[in-house]
């Protein structure tokens, strides 16, 4: 254990490599009666499995193998092929020479190896475990007479290689942490949504405070939302929200006229709203320099969440947004 840390040994899953991969399997069957033309194949892979093959530079092949006194210790261990095995199970659907649609069905297992290059280095083959991931299947078939269906189904997926490992990790007191959102400066975005946030009538402005802000009315004139969940509260505990904000700027002779509602709504397990604690702003209080401005509310008895927001109000001659910028919430230092 490092020395003077407070620390706890975990195991934790590691991913030690992907790898796309496609196996191809032919086979050739004949209809139970002559077929004038497939009508369709529904195709699908059941119990897929991979097992590696370990290999070491010193010749200590099996992960099993026992060591005695005197002989090379075994170096660390090398995944060189993976063999994967399965069954491909079809429903097959034909036309007879009475053009009647007729049904047969097939289970047919497949094990392919596949080899990789370079070989994967791993610490303990024994806590290496290979996972199936976005799995496909195709199939393509002719038919060159009425007794001989050819087919051949192409299976591809990505593989996930992970080992077991065991680290030591800091083990830190929470108790005067600041929970919930530290310094939420709008940087990742999905389309005009910031990250863990939901939001109506927002987009990204490049004027943040530090990095990017989130401007709430993107179309001025009409009104607009910012919120996000918070979970792990408290009943009894005090909490304060502090953001940064301003007014986006604007010609001299277009004027600003909206209302900003900052809002901390406390919740209970149903999701049941217990208190709400706002502060309104109006565009005349702020300027295109940014102010730092605060809220705080305490926790009622129940209380497990809170949804913190912000609410733009606009007047229908309103020309400018408001930039937001920075978001702090949690438990006050006061």
């Amino acid at each position: 254990m490092p020395n003077g840390l407070n620390c706890q040994l975990v195991k934790l899953p590691v991913v030690i490599a992907e790898q796309m991969a496609s196996i191809t399997v032919e086979n050739v069957i004949c209809p139970e009666e002559q077929a004038k033309k497939i009508d369709h194949i529904d195709v699908v892979v059941r119990d897929l499995e991979a097992d590696p093959h370990f290999t070491t530079e010193t010749g200590c092949n099996s992960p099993k193998a026992t060591i005695h006194f005197g002989e090379p210790q075994c170096g660390p261990r090398f995944i060189r092929s993976i063999t994967i095995h399965g069954e491909i199970h079809k429903q097959i659907f034909y036309v007879n020479k009475h053009d009647d649609v007729r049904h047969m069905s097939e289970d047919f297992p497949f094990s392919k190896n596949i080899q990789l290059h370079p070989p994967l280095e791993v610490t303990d083959p024994g806590n290496t475990e290979i996972d199936f991931r976005n799995v496909d299947v195709s199939i393509d078939f002719d038919l060159p007479r009425p007794n001989r269906l050819q087919q051949v189904v192409t299976v591809s997926f990505l593989l996930k290689i992970v080992e077991q490992r065991q680290f030591f990790v800091e083990i830190c007191d929470v108790s005067g942490a600041t929970l919930g959102i530290q310094d939420e400066s709008f940087e990742d975005w999905i389309n005009n949504t910031p990250a863990l946030w939901e939001s109506q009538n927002v987009c990204p402005n490049p004027n943040g405070r530090t990095g990017q802000a989130a401007a709430l009315g993107c179309c001025p004139t009409l009104s607009a939302s910012l919120s996000r969940n918070v979970e792990g509260l408290t009943g009894g505990t005090t909490y304060e929200m502090t953001f940064w904000a301003r007014n986006s700027e604007v010609p001299r002779d277009r004027p600003c006229g909206y209302t900003l509602e900052a809002r901390i709504s406390f919740r209970d397990t149903l999701g049941n709203i217990l208190n709400t604690a706002q502060q309104m702003i109006s565009s005349e209080q702020l300027s295109t320099s940014y102010r730092q401005l605060r809220l705080t509310g305490t926790a009622p008895a129940g209380t497990v969440s809170a949804n913190i927001a912000f609410v733009f109000t606009s007047q229908p001659w309103n020309t400018c947004s408001a930039l937001i910028d920075d978001v702090s919430f949690g438990i006050t230092n006061a």
